[in-house]
């Protein structure tokens, strides 16, 4: 009986044996996930350090241009108004007009209307005049002052 209790203390020893194996691999394993994690952290780190100015530098130039933009949004209100009005005026001379239709002949209304539409044109006019002026750049200036230069032409030229 002394032998069957020996086998079984050896049999119990190697079972540990083989059990403290398989934690110390499963450890080692471990430890170089950790190992090869750290790494892998401290490189995002290391590129974050580097990212992180460009992206606050991104951020400002975009809220720059987020700015810039309500400005020249600020800068269309009056034309948008005034288009309104004119809008609201003409609406209100197409009320008039109607109302007084039936009253007048086709050469009093054609009269009475003529400096609307008279005013009208002007208003064309100068939208496209200031719409005009409002493209043209310095640069331009500069390339037709240099065009007109060149074709500009004395009679002379050999």
């Amino acid at each position: 009986m002394e032998g069957i209790i020996y086998i079984a203390i050896l049999m119990i020893s190697i079972a540990f044996a083989l059990t403290v194996g398989y934690i110390a691999l499963v450890l080692h394993r471990v430890s170089k996930t950790l190992r090869t994690m750290g790494n892998t952290l401290g490189e995002v780190g290391q590129e974050m350090q580097q990212v992180t100015p460009q992206l606050t530098h991104m951020l400002q130039e975009t809220n720059g241009m987020m700015d810039d933009i309500e400005e020249k949004m600020k800068a269309t209100d009056s034309v948008f108004a005034t288009v309104e009005n004119m809008g609201n005026s003409i609406n209100t001379i197409n009320h008039v007009l109607m109302k007084n239709n039936s009253k007048l002949t086709d050469a009093e209304m054609e009269q009475k209307t003529k400096p609307y539409i008279e005013g009208i044109r002007w208003a064309e006019t100068a939208f496209y005049l200031f719409d005009k002026w409002k493209r043209h750049t310095p640069t331009q200036n500069k390339q037709e002052e240099a065009a007109d230069v060149s074709n500009n032409h004395s009679g002379r030229e050999g």
